[in-house]
């Protein structure tokens, strides 16, 4: 949303690997259901509601083993501003997007996408797979603003992304934390692991959860990690 109070739309890890092999966007489902500490079963999205970033960076830790060194929570209003600055960004869309909730009105086909187009292909649920495509579709987006964008070009355009930064994200990144993951995109391979963790869908109470095995989950991301 435009503002830091609700529920995480997205959940997205950036693994930076070690030099010489790929860096992995790994993606944990909004419905994933996990035991928050002291609030009980829930859906994962909840954990930024009840305990900010801590309690997201605990909950990631225990599922996936993985230790968060940073977190960004971005709201709608900056990640449009972001690719604007950019220029807007070539997607291809592959399936019809009508969607009235997020605003998508896509055809098959090649787009310049502007922020608000962006923002629209990355939350269209309105696909068989719903938020499994959504998914999909955000982790091709990432990766297409890296690959396309994350050049001696952008250099320019970093005060303005800095500023934008500032004001519409919550983060434990300094200034120097922005510039040198920067410049250690600049440098690395755009081709990245797109990875969703494994999970199954369930309904517990009338209520639709993505259920995972925290033990499959590790070991199905051991081999990405390293």
């Amino acid at each position: 949303r435009n503002d830091f109070k609700g529920r995480t739309d997205t959940i997205i890890i950036y693994h930076i690997s070690s030099w010489g092999k790929k860096d992995s966007l790994i993606s944990i489902p909004r419905d994933t259901r996990v035991q928050l500490e002291g609030y009980g079963w829930n859906k994962i999205n909840a954990a930024y509601v009840y305990g900010g970033e801590e309690m997201i960076k605990q909950e990631i830790y225990e599922l996936t083993g993985i230790e968060i060194d940073r977190v960004m929570i971005i709201n709608f209003n900056g990640f449009k501003r972001i690719i604007d600055i950019l220029g807007g960004i070539e997607i291809v869309v592959e399936e019809p997007l009508h969607d009235e909730l997020s605003g998508a009105d896509f055809d098959p086909g090649t787009y310049t996408m502007s922020g608000e187009q962006a923002l629209s292909f990355a939350r269209c649920r309105a696909t068989a797979r719903a938020d499994i495509d959504r998914i999909d579709r955000q982790q091709y987006l990432l990766n297409e603003i890296i690959r396309q964008k994350f050049n001696f070009s952008m250099i320019t355009k970093t005060p303005q992304i800095i500023k934008v930064l500032s004001s519409e994200t919550r983060s434990d990144f300094t200034i120097w934390d922005f510039c040198s993951t920067g410049f250690v995109l600049l440098f690395s391979s755009k081709d990245i692991n797109r990875i969703t963790i494994p999970t199954k869908s369930a309904m517990i109470d009338d209520v639709s959860y993505q259920i995972v095995d925290e033990d499959e989950v590790k070991e199905f991301l051991s081999g990405y990690l390293k």
